[in-house]
């Protein structure tokens, strides 16, 4: 199942640079981005054919291997987001994958 997964994120995943926030390399993956659905009476979002999206936070779903921490930041062509929290998700004992919760750099990009 964890081979599948990999396999999946390498055919239809975005290549994001995940950029630790303190000592460490840059390390490249390629993961899930989507923006976070968000009911229609909160804002800011932008409408789109799946519904009202916000444009604050953002959905991370990449490889266990990759390790993530609050702080950390991602950039996926022209966006720049910054982890706010991770979730290992596991199978038995093994990792299958990270799930992040990210929101937009506030200043740009470093």
């Amino acid at each position: 199942m964890k081979t599948l997964l990999t396999e999946r994120m390498r055919q239809y995943g975005q290549k994001v640079m995940v950029i630790p926030s303190g000592p460490g390399q840059v390390r490249l993956a390629t993961a899930f981005l989507q923006p976070i659905l968000k009911k229609r009476e909160d804002l800011p979002a932008a409408a789109t054919p799946l519904g009202a999206v916000s444009e604050q936070r953002w959905l991370y779903i990449g490889p266990a291997g990759i390790t993530l921490s609050p702080g950390d930041r991602i950039r996926s062509a022209e966006l720049y987001l910054i982890v706010q929290e991770v979730l290992t998700v596991n199978l038995g004992r093994d990792a299958m994958y990270r799930r992040a919760i990210l929101r937009r750099e506030k200043e740009g990009p470093l």
